[in-house]
Protein backbone atom coordinates (compact mmCIF):
# COMPACT_ATOMS: atom_id res chain seq x y z
CA UNK A 1 0.00 0.00 0.00
CA UNK A 2 2.71 1.98 0.71
CA UNK A 3 4.77 2.10 -2.78
CA UNK A 4 1.42 2.44 -4.78
CA UNK A 5 0.32 5.36 -2.38
CA UNK A 6 3.70 6.98 -3.07
CA UNK A 7 3.65 6.45 -6.84
CA UNK A 8 -0.35 7.65 -7.15
CA UNK A 9 1.66 11.01 -4.92
CA UNK A 10 4.52 11.11 -7.88
CA UNK A 11 1.66 10.93 -10.34
CA UNK A 12 -0.07 13.93 -9.05
CA UNK A 13 3.10 15.78 -8.49
CA UNK A 14 3.84 14.75 -12.39
CA UNK A 15 0.04 16.30 -13.67
CA UNK A 16 0.70 19.72 -11.82
CA UNK A 17 3.42 20.86 -13.46
CA UNK A 18 3.25 23.22 -15.69
CA UNK A 19 5.57 22.29 -18.91
CA UNK A 20 4.85 23.63 -22.30
CA UNK A 21 6.67 21.71 -24.45
CA UNK A 22 6.83 21.08 -27.94
CA UNK A 23 8.80 22.31 -30.96
CA UNK A 24 8.00 26.18 -31.63
CA UNK A 25 9.08 27.42 -34.63
CA UNK A 26 7.38 30.55 -35.86
CA UNK A 27 7.50 31.14 -39.44
CA UNK A 28 5.25 34.24 -39.38
CA UNK A 29 7.18 37.13 -38.87
CA UNK A 30 5.87 40.19 -40.50
CA UNK A 31 1.98 41.42 -42.01
CA UNK A 32 3.41 40.17 -45.72
CA UNK A 33 3.50 36.61 -44.74
CA UNK A 34 0.01 36.88 -43.31
CA UNK A 35 -1.07 37.84 -46.83
CA UNK A 36 0.92 35.63 -48.17
CA UNK A 37 2.79 32.60 -46.48
CA UNK A 38 4.85 31.22 -49.26
CA UNK A 39 7.78 33.64 -49.22
CA UNK A 40 10.47 31.32 -50.11
CA UNK A 41 11.20 33.15 -53.42
CA UNK A 42 10.30 36.28 -53.17
CA UNK A 43 12.95 38.89 -52.99
CA UNK A 44 11.60 41.87 -50.92
CA UNK A 45 12.56 43.37 -46.85
CA UNK A 46 10.13 41.36 -45.85
CA UNK A 47 11.64 37.89 -47.15
CA UNK A 48 14.43 38.40 -45.29
CA UNK A 49 13.61 35.45 -42.78
CA UNK A 50 12.77 32.75 -45.16
CA UNK A 51 14.71 34.29 -47.91
CA UNK A 52 17.62 35.98 -47.05
CA UNK A 53 19.58 35.20 -50.21
CA UNK A 54 16.86 37.15 -52.18
CA UNK A 55 17.93 40.47 -50.45
CA UNK A 56 21.40 40.44 -53.14
CA UNK A 57 18.77 41.31 -55.73
CA UNK A 58 17.31 44.61 -54.14
CA UNK A 59 17.51 47.66 -55.53
CA UNK A 60 21.30 49.22 -54.03
CA UNK A 61 20.76 50.97 -50.48
CA UNK A 62 18.74 50.74 -47.39
CA UNK A 63 15.81 48.62 -47.35
CA UNK A 64 13.94 48.92 -43.59
CA UNK A 65 10.82 46.88 -42.39
CA UNK A 66 8.96 47.18 -38.71
CA UNK A 67 6.11 44.67 -38.16
CA UNK A 68 3.62 44.44 -35.10
CA UNK A 69 1.10 41.46 -35.13
CA UNK A 70 -1.56 40.30 -32.69
CA UNK A 71 -2.30 36.55 -32.23
CA UNK A 72 -5.63 35.08 -30.14
CA UNK A 73 -5.46 31.57 -29.95
CA UNK A 74 -7.93 28.79 -28.20
CA UNK A 75 -6.34 25.70 -26.67
CA UNK A 76 -8.92 23.49 -26.03
CA UNK A 77 -8.97 19.60 -24.31
CA UNK A 78 -12.17 17.90 -23.80
CA UNK A 79 -10.95 14.59 -21.91
CA UNK A 80 -13.27 11.97 -19.75
CA UNK A 81 -12.25 8.47 -18.24
CA UNK A 82 -13.53 5.77 -16.31
CA UNK A 83 -16.93 4.30 -16.04
CA UNK A 84 -20.04 6.11 -17.88
CA UNK A 85 -20.50 9.02 -17.16
CA UNK A 86 -17.31 9.54 -16.15
CA UNK A 87 -15.59 10.11 -13.07
CA UNK A 88 -15.15 13.98 -13.13
CA UNK A 89 -18.82 13.41 -12.48
CA UNK A 90 -18.09 13.69 -9.22
CA UNK A 91 -16.14 16.86 -8.98
CA UNK A 92 -16.87 20.07 -8.18
CA UNK A 93 -14.06 22.79 -9.45
CA UNK A 94 -13.08 26.18 -8.37
CA UNK A 95 -16.52 26.58 -6.70
CA UNK A 96 -18.30 25.08 -9.67
CA UNK A 97 -20.19 21.44 -10.35
CA UNK A 98 -19.01 19.32 -13.36
CA UNK A 99 -21.96 19.40 -14.88
CA UNK A 100 -21.23 16.00 -17.25
CA UNK A 101 -18.60 12.96 -16.76
CA UNK A 102 -16.63 14.45 -20.04
CA UNK A 103 -15.36 17.96 -19.64
CA UNK A 104 -13.78 20.74 -21.53
CA UNK A 105 -10.75 22.58 -20.35
CA UNK A 106 -9.91 25.71 -22.31
CA UNK A 107 -6.97 27.57 -22.74
CA UNK A 108 -6.82 31.08 -23.88
CA UNK A 109 -3.63 32.53 -25.44
CA UNK A 110 -3.01 36.12 -27.04
CA UNK A 111 -0.23 38.04 -27.76
CA UNK A 112 -1.18 41.34 -28.07
CA UNK A 113 1.79 42.90 -29.77
CA UNK A 114 4.39 40.89 -31.59
CA UNK A 115 6.78 42.84 -33.04
CA UNK A 116 9.45 42.09 -35.76
CA UNK A 117 12.80 44.51 -37.32
CA UNK A 118 14.05 43.19 -40.61
CA UNK A 119 17.42 46.19 -42.07
CA UNK A 120 19.41 45.70 -45.02
CA UNK A 121 22.04 47.06 -46.86
CA UNK A 122 22.99 46.23 -50.61
CA UNK A 123 25.71 47.44 -52.77
CA UNK A 124 26.94 46.31 -55.53
CA UNK A 125 27.91 42.54 -54.94
CA UNK A 126 27.74 42.51 -51.45
CA UNK A 127 24.68 42.66 -48.94
CA UNK A 128 24.60 42.77 -45.21
CA UNK A 129 21.20 41.81 -43.07
CA UNK A 130 19.39 42.15 -39.73
CA UNK A 131 16.56 40.41 -38.64
CA UNK A 132 14.53 40.42 -34.92
CA UNK A 133 11.46 38.32 -34.57
CA UNK A 134 9.83 36.02 -31.96
CA UNK A 135 11.15 32.82 -33.45
CA UNK A 136 9.32 30.82 -31.42
CA UNK A 137 6.59 31.19 -28.05
CA UNK A 138 5.19 34.71 -28.38
CA UNK A 139 2.31 34.84 -25.93
CA UNK A 140 0.85 33.55 -22.95
CA UNK A 141 -1.69 31.16 -22.25
CA UNK A 142 -4.29 30.37 -18.94
CA UNK A 143 -5.97 27.47 -18.01
CA UNK A 144 -8.28 28.93 -15.59
CA UNK A 145 -9.37 25.11 -14.06
CA UNK A 146 -6.49 23.45 -15.04
CA UNK A 147 -6.22 20.82 -17.16
CA UNK A 148 -7.44 16.82 -17.39
CA UNK A 149 -4.50 15.63 -16.09
CA UNK A 150 -4.71 17.97 -12.71
CA UNK A 151 -8.12 17.10 -11.93
CA UNK A 152 -8.00 13.19 -12.83
CA UNK A 153 -5.71 12.64 -9.34
CA UNK A 154 -8.55 14.38 -7.52
CA UNK A 155 -11.02 12.86 -9.20
CA UNK A 156 -9.43 9.18 -8.55
CA UNK A 157 -9.79 10.38 -4.68
CA UNK A 158 -13.49 8.45 -3.94
CA UNK A 159 -12.26 5.52 -5.77
CA UNK A 160 -9.12 5.27 -4.21
CA UNK A 161 -10.75 5.66 -0.54
CA UNK A 162 -13.64 3.33 -1.34
CA UNK A 163 -11.24 0.71 -2.29
CA UNK A 164 -9.42 1.23 0.46
CA UNK A 165 -11.89 1.67 3.32
CA UNK A 166 -13.83 -1.68 1.81
CA UNK A 167 -9.92 -3.97 1.95
CA UNK A 168 -10.40 -2.45 5.90
CA UNK A 169 -13.98 -3.20 6.67
CA UNK A 170 -13.31 -7.25 4.42
CA UNK A 171 -15.85 -5.15 1.73
CA UNK A 172 -18.59 -4.27 3.86
CA UNK A 173 -18.17 -0.51 3.39
CA UNK A 174 -17.14 1.20 0.26
CA UNK A 175 -18.39 -0.94 -2.05
CA UNK A 176 -20.49 1.21 -5.22
CA UNK A 177 -23.73 0.14 -3.15
CA UNK A 178 -22.65 1.30 -0.35
CA UNK A 179 -19.72 4.05 -0.17
CA UNK A 180 -17.97 6.19 2.37
CA UNK A 181 -16.91 8.99 -0.74
CA UNK A 182 -19.46 9.62 -3.40
CA UNK A 183 -18.00 13.09 -4.68
CA UNK A 184 -14.51 15.32 -4.64
CA UNK A 185 -13.37 19.30 -4.42
CA UNK A 186 -10.45 20.90 -5.82
CA UNK A 187 -9.05 24.58 -6.76
CA UNK A 188 -6.83 24.40 -9.75
CA UNK A 189 -5.16 26.62 -12.49
CA UNK A 190 -2.37 26.90 -14.46
CA UNK A 191 -0.74 29.67 -16.61
CA UNK A 192 2.26 30.06 -18.78
CA UNK A 193 4.20 32.57 -20.96
CA UNK A 194 6.88 31.92 -23.89
CA UNK A 195 9.00 34.07 -25.86
CA UNK A 196 11.81 33.06 -27.91
CA UNK A 197 13.74 36.12 -29.28
CA UNK A 198 15.74 35.60 -32.57
CA UNK A 199 18.48 38.04 -33.30
CA UNK A 200 19.90 37.30 -36.61
CA UNK A 201 23.44 38.88 -38.47
CA UNK A 202 23.47 37.80 -42.42
CA UNK A 203 26.11 38.36 -44.95
CA UNK A 204 25.29 37.71 -49.22
CA UNK A 205 27.32 37.69 -52.13
CA UNK A 206 26.10 37.65 -55.49
CA UNK A 207 28.60 34.58 -57.14
CA UNK A 208 26.75 35.59 -60.56
CA UNK A 209 24.46 38.03 -61.99
CA UNK A 210 21.77 35.70 -61.13
CA UNK A 211 22.63 33.73 -58.60
CA UNK A 212 23.18 34.90 -54.86
CA UNK A 213 24.56 33.11 -51.65
CA UNK A 214 24.21 33.74 -47.85
CA UNK A 215 25.25 33.44 -44.67
CA UNK A 216 24.52 34.23 -41.00
CA UNK A 217 23.97 33.59 -37.29
CA UNK A 218 21.13 33.84 -35.37
CA UNK A 219 21.12 34.25 -31.43
CA UNK A 220 18.12 32.48 -29.48
CA UNK A 221 17.46 33.88 -25.87
CA UNK A 222 14.88 31.94 -24.77
CA UNK A 223 12.60 33.22 -21.55
CA UNK A 224 9.94 31.04 -20.24
CA UNK A 225 7.48 31.38 -16.82
CA UNK A 226 5.04 28.59 -15.73
CA UNK A 227 2.82 28.77 -12.56
CA UNK A 228 0.58 26.25 -11.63
CA UNK A 229 -1.97 25.33 -8.50
CA UNK A 230 -3.96 21.62 -7.31
CA UNK A 231 -4.73 21.81 -4.12
CA UNK A 232 -7.79 22.51 -1.41
CA UNK A 233 -8.96 18.67 -2.11
CA UNK A 234 -11.66 17.38 -0.48
CA UNK A 235 -14.25 14.86 -0.48
CA UNK A 236 -17.86 14.52 0.10
CA UNK A 237 -18.83 11.96 2.78
CA UNK A 238 -22.10 9.46 2.80
CA UNK A 239 -23.85 7.97 5.94
CA UNK A 240 -21.46 5.05 5.44
CA UNK A 241 -18.64 7.13 6.72
CA UNK A 242 -20.17 6.37 9.99
CA UNK A 243 -19.46 3.43 10.40
CA UNK A 244 -15.48 4.16 10.20
CA UNK A 245 -16.07 7.04 12.73
CA UNK A 246 -16.06 9.11 10.27
CA UNK A 247 -18.37 12.68 10.16
CA UNK A 248 -21.35 11.64 7.55
CA UNK A 249 -22.75 13.67 4.63
CA UNK A 250 -20.60 16.49 4.56
CA UNK A 251 -17.14 18.26 2.56
CA UNK A 252 -14.49 16.99 4.70
CA UNK A 253 -10.87 18.28 3.56
CA UNK A 254 -9.53 15.03 2.40
CA UNK A 255 -6.48 15.22 4.75
CA UNK A 256 -9.00 15.51 7.80
CA UNK A 257 -10.15 11.61 5.73
CA UNK A 258 -6.70 10.41 6.02
CA UNK A 259 -6.01 11.48 9.51
CA UNK A 260 -8.61 9.63 10.86
CA UNK A 261 -8.57 6.26 8.94
CA UNK A 262 -7.43 3.43 10.85
CA UNK A 263 -4.01 3.21 8.24
CA UNK A 264 -0.61 2.09 9.06
CA UNK A 265 2.00 5.13 10.24
CA UNK A 266 3.83 4.24 6.89
CA UNK A 267 0.69 4.38 5.23
CA UNK A 268 -0.69 7.15 6.44
CA UNK A 269 2.09 9.24 5.75
CA UNK A 270 2.18 8.29 2.00
CA UNK A 271 -1.45 8.70 2.09
CA UNK A 272 -1.32 12.16 3.37
CA UNK A 273 1.61 13.30 0.74
CA UNK A 274 -1.04 12.12 -1.95
CA UNK A 275 -3.56 14.92 -0.62
CA UNK A 276 -0.94 17.90 -0.27
CA UNK A 277 -1.20 21.05 -1.87
CA UNK A 278 0.68 21.22 -5.12
CA UNK A 279 2.10 24.32 -6.66
CA UNK A 280 4.69 25.48 -9.07
CA UNK A 281 6.27 28.96 -9.91
CA UNK A 282 9.46 28.99 -11.96
CA UNK A 283 11.24 31.12 -14.69
CA UNK A 284 13.06 29.20 -17.69
CA UNK A 285 15.81 30.84 -19.55
CA UNK A 286 18.53 29.72 -22.15
CA UNK A 287 20.33 30.64 -25.05
CA UNK A 288 21.21 29.29 -28.49
CA UNK A 289 22.84 29.70 -31.73
CA UNK A 290 21.60 29.04 -34.91
CA UNK A 291 23.95 28.80 -38.01
CA UNK A 292 22.07 29.84 -41.62
CA UNK A 293 22.36 29.05 -45.15
CA UNK A 294 20.80 30.78 -48.29
CA UNK A 295 20.75 30.20 -52.06
CA UNK A 296 18.77 32.39 -54.50
CA UNK A 297 18.58 31.71 -58.83
CA UNK A 298 16.95 34.43 -60.20
CA UNK A 299 16.80 32.33 -63.67
CA UNK A 300 15.02 35.10 -65.30
CA UNK A 301 12.23 37.58 -65.58
CA UNK A 302 9.64 34.86 -64.64
CA UNK A 303 11.19 32.53 -62.56
CA UNK A 304 13.13 32.79 -59.20
CA UNK A 305 13.67 29.71 -56.95
CA UNK A 306 15.65 29.68 -53.75
CA UNK A 307 16.26 27.39 -50.73
CA UNK A 308 17.72 27.72 -46.76
CA UNK A 309 18.74 25.49 -44.51
CA UNK A 310 18.71 26.34 -40.88
CA UNK A 311 20.63 23.97 -38.47
CA UNK A 312 19.74 22.71 -35.14
CA UNK A 313 19.99 25.03 -32.28
CA UNK A 314 20.83 23.36 -29.05
CA UNK A 315 19.12 24.96 -26.60
CA UNK A 316 18.79 24.29 -22.46
CA UNK A 317 16.33 26.07 -20.29
CA UNK A 318 17.55 26.76 -17.37
CA UNK A 319 15.37 26.89 -13.98
CA UNK A 320 15.58 29.56 -11.83
CA UNK A 321 12.73 28.32 -9.10
CA UNK A 322 10.76 30.56 -6.48
CA UNK A 323 8.18 27.88 -5.52
CA UNK A 324 8.37 23.91 -6.18
CA UNK A 325 5.86 21.39 -3.83
CA UNK A 326 5.38 19.60 -6.60
CA UNK A 327 8.27 16.75 -5.67
CA UNK A 328 9.66 16.96 -9.60
CA UNK A 329 13.65 17.43 -9.00
CA UNK A 330 13.42 18.27 -12.66
CA UNK A 331 11.96 21.60 -11.44
CA UNK A 332 14.30 22.24 -8.88
CA UNK A 333 16.66 25.50 -8.91
CA UNK A 334 19.86 25.25 -11.34
CA UNK A 335 17.81 22.15 -13.36
CA UNK A 336 18.32 22.63 -16.95
CA UNK A 337 15.68 21.09 -19.46
CA UNK A 338 16.61 20.11 -23.46
CA UNK A 339 14.51 22.43 -26.02
CA UNK A 340 16.14 22.13 -28.85
CA UNK A 341 14.98 24.16 -32.04
CA UNK A 342 14.72 21.58 -34.75
CA UNK A 343 16.56 22.51 -37.98
CA UNK A 344 14.99 23.88 -41.22
CA UNK A 345 14.90 23.41 -44.90
CA UNK A 346 13.02 24.81 -47.10
CA UNK A 347 12.39 25.47 -50.94
CA UNK A 348 10.44 27.77 -52.92
CA UNK A 349 9.49 29.34 -56.51
CA UNK A 350 8.66 32.06 -57.88
CA UNK A 351 6.81 32.39 -60.72
CA UNK A 352 5.24 35.56 -62.79
CA UNK A 353 3.39 34.77 -66.06
CA UNK A 354 2.42 38.29 -66.48
CA UNK A 355 4.13 41.77 -64.93
CA UNK A 356 1.62 42.33 -62.45
CA UNK A 357 0.94 38.92 -61.52
CA UNK A 358 2.88 36.47 -59.19
CA UNK A 359 2.81 32.95 -58.15
CA UNK A 360 4.11 31.34 -55.48
CA UNK A 361 5.07 28.15 -53.85
CA UNK A 362 7.24 26.87 -50.83
CA UNK A 363 8.44 23.60 -48.92
CA UNK A 364 9.45 22.80 -45.34
CA UNK A 365 11.05 20.42 -43.65
CA UNK A 366 11.31 20.24 -39.99
CA UNK A 367 14.00 17.90 -38.61
CA UNK A 368 12.04 17.26 -35.65
CA UNK A 369 13.00 13.70 -34.65
CA UNK A 370 16.78 15.04 -34.49
CA UNK A 371 16.12 17.44 -31.84
CA UNK A 372 16.33 16.74 -28.33
CA UNK A 373 12.80 17.69 -25.99
CA UNK A 374 12.33 17.15 -22.40
CA UNK A 375 9.74 14.65 -21.66
CA UNK A 376 7.96 15.60 -18.61
CA UNK A 377 6.28 12.27 -18.70
CA UNK A 378 9.27 10.67 -18.12
CA UNK A 379 11.98 13.63 -16.94
CA UNK A 380 14.12 12.87 -19.75
CA UNK A 381 15.53 14.75 -22.61
CA UNK A 382 13.74 12.03 -25.22
CA UNK A 383 10.14 13.24 -26.26
CA UNK A 384 11.69 13.55 -30.21
CA UNK A 385 11.84 9.96 -29.64
CA UNK A 386 7.78 9.44 -29.47
CA UNK A 387 6.76 11.00 -33.18
CA UNK A 388 6.08 8.93 -35.40
CA UNK A 389 8.08 11.35 -38.59
CA UNK A 390 9.11 15.14 -39.44
CA UNK A 391 6.77 17.35 -39.61
CA UNK A 392 6.69 19.39 -43.42
CA UNK A 393 4.54 21.88 -44.89
CA UNK A 394 3.27 23.01 -48.10
CA UNK A 395 2.49 26.77 -49.36
CA UNK A 396 1.11 28.13 -51.84
CA UNK A 397 0.48 32.18 -52.45
CA UNK A 398 -0.53 34.41 -55.61
CA UNK A 399 -0.16 38.29 -55.49
CA UNK A 400 -1.58 40.86 -58.19
CA UNK A 401 -0.75 44.10 -58.59
CA UNK A 402 -3.70 46.19 -59.73
CA UNK A 403 -1.94 48.99 -60.05
CA UNK A 404 1.22 50.65 -59.10
CA UNK A 405 0.06 51.76 -55.69
CA UNK A 406 -1.53 49.00 -54.64
CA UNK A 407 -1.05 45.20 -54.07
CA UNK A 408 -3.21 42.27 -53.27
CA UNK A 409 -2.62 39.18 -52.23
CA UNK A 410 -3.88 35.34 -50.80
CA UNK A 411 -2.52 32.33 -49.84
CA UNK A 412 -2.65 29.00 -47.92
CA UNK A 413 -0.44 26.61 -45.94
CA UNK A 414 -0.63 22.71 -44.64
CA UNK A 415 0.91 21.92 -41.43
CA UNK A 416 1.75 18.22 -41.10
CA UNK A 417 3.37 17.08 -37.85
CA UNK A 418 4.87 13.65 -37.30
CA UNK A 419 2.81 12.15 -34.72
CA UNK A 420 0.87 9.14 -36.27
CA UNK A 421 -1.84 7.53 -34.86
CA UNK A 422 -2.95 7.89 -31.02
CA UNK A 423 0.04 10.06 -30.31
CA UNK A 424 1.63 9.99 -26.97
CA UNK A 425 3.88 12.71 -28.21
CA UNK A 426 0.86 15.26 -27.31
CA UNK A 427 -0.31 15.36 -23.89
CA UNK A 428 -2.96 18.25 -22.64
CA UNK A 429 0.15 20.10 -21.43
CA UNK A 430 1.20 20.67 -24.45
CA UNK A 431 -0.02 19.49 -27.86
CA UNK A 432 -0.19 20.53 -31.72
CA UNK A 433 -1.95 19.32 -34.51
CA UNK A 434 -2.15 19.29 -38.30
CA UNK A 435 -4.04 22.18 -39.87
CA UNK A 436 -4.64 24.12 -43.10
CA UNK A 437 -4.38 27.91 -42.81
CA UNK A 438 -5.65 31.12 -44.78
CA UNK A 439 -3.84 34.36 -44.97
CA UNK A 440 -5.03 37.57 -47.14
CA UNK A 441 -4.17 41.02 -47.20
CA UNK A 442 -2.99 43.87 -49.41
CA UNK A 443 0.34 46.42 -49.48
CA UNK A 444 -0.48 49.80 -50.14
CA UNK A 445 2.32 51.96 -52.17
CA UNK A 446 2.38 55.28 -50.60
CA UNK A 447 4.97 56.60 -52.34
CA UNK A 448 8.31 55.59 -54.18
CA UNK A 449 9.97 55.10 -50.59
CA UNK A 450 6.94 54.15 -48.31
CA UNK A 451 4.49 51.03 -47.83
CA UNK A 452 2.32 49.60 -45.90
CA UNK A 453 1.50 45.81 -45.14
CA UNK A 454 -1.83 44.85 -43.87
CA UNK A 455 -3.03 41.52 -43.12
CA UNK A 456 -5.15 38.81 -41.55
CA UNK A 457 -4.45 34.81 -41.49
CA UNK A 458 -6.76 32.26 -40.11
CA UNK A 459 -5.47 28.54 -38.46
CA UNK A 460 -8.27 25.54 -39.07
CA UNK A 461 -6.47 23.16 -36.65
CA UNK A 462 -7.56 19.42 -37.20
CA UNK A 463 -9.61 17.94 -34.32
CA UNK A 464 -6.95 14.99 -32.75
CA UNK A 465 -8.45 12.12 -30.33
CA UNK A 466 -5.85 10.26 -28.17
CA UNK A 467 -7.62 6.93 -26.19
CA UNK A 468 -5.81 5.62 -23.45
CA UNK A 469 -6.06 1.93 -22.24
CA UNK A 470 -4.99 3.43 -18.78
CA UNK A 471 -5.59 7.34 -18.47
CA UNK A 472 -3.06 8.64 -17.03
CA UNK A 473 -1.87 5.46 -15.47
CA UNK A 474 -4.56 5.71 -12.70
CA UNK A 475 -5.51 2.14 -13.11
CA UNK A 476 -2.50 0.56 -12.59
CA UNK A 477 -1.51 2.24 -9.41
CA UNK A 478 -5.44 1.57 -8.02
CA UNK A 479 -5.18 -2.02 -8.67
CA UNK A 480 -2.52 -2.42 -6.75
CA UNK A 481 -3.64 -0.66 -4.14
CA UNK A 482 -7.36 -2.83 -4.60
CA UNK A 483 -5.02 -6.37 -5.71
CA UNK A 484 -6.00 -6.11 -8.69
CA UNK A 485 -2.54 -4.85 -10.73
CA UNK A 486 -4.50 -5.91 -13.96
CA UNK A 487 -6.71 -3.15 -13.45
CA UNK A 488 -6.59 -0.14 -16.44
CA UNK A 489 -9.21 2.93 -16.07
CA UNK A 490 -9.74 4.13 -20.44
CA UNK A 491 -9.93 7.30 -21.25
CA UNK A 492 -9.63 9.91 -23.43
CA UNK A 493 -8.47 13.45 -25.11
CA UNK A 494 -9.89 15.35 -27.61
CA UNK A 495 -7.21 17.80 -28.61
CA UNK A 496 -8.46 21.35 -30.80
CA UNK A 497 -6.97 24.63 -31.15
CA UNK A 498 -8.10 27.80 -33.29
CA UNK A 499 -5.80 30.70 -34.07
CA UNK A 500 -6.49 34.44 -35.71
CA UNK A 501 -3.52 36.44 -36.60
CA UNK A 502 -3.61 40.67 -37.31
CA UNK A 503 -0.86 42.29 -38.75
CA UNK A 504 0.50 45.56 -39.93
CA UNK A 505 3.74 46.34 -41.25
CA UNK A 506 5.44 49.53 -42.70
CA UNK A 507 8.69 49.10 -45.00
CA UNK A 508 10.91 52.03 -46.25
CA UNK A 509 13.57 52.42 -48.33
CA UNK A 510 16.67 54.70 -49.20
Amino acid sequence: MKKILLSMAAALTMASTVQAGGYVTNTNHNAAFLRNPAQEAKIDINALYPNPAGIGFLDKGWHLSFNIQSAFQHRDVTSNFGQQPGYFTLGTVNSQRNATGEKEFRGRAKAPVIPALDVAYVHDRWSAMFHFALGGGGGKCDFEDGLGSFESIGAMLPVALNGIAQSMSNGQVGTAANPIVDGYSLNSWMKGRQYYYGFQLQGGYKVLDNLNVSAGLRGVYATCFYEGYMGDLAVHTTQAAAALGLPAGQNVPAQALVQNLPLPAATAAAASALVQNRSLEVDQSGFGLTPVLGVDWRINDQWNVAAKYEFKTRLRLKNDTHVNTTGLPAYDDGVKQAADIPALLTLGAQYNPLRNLHLNVGAHIYFDKQASQYDASTGQNTKQEKLNGQTWEILAGVEWDIEDWVTVSAGWQTTNYGLGDNSQYISDMSFVTNSNSIGLGARFNISKVVAIDVAYFKTLYKHYRVDYEDYNGLGARLGQALGNPDLKIPGYNDFYRTNDVFGVGVNVKF
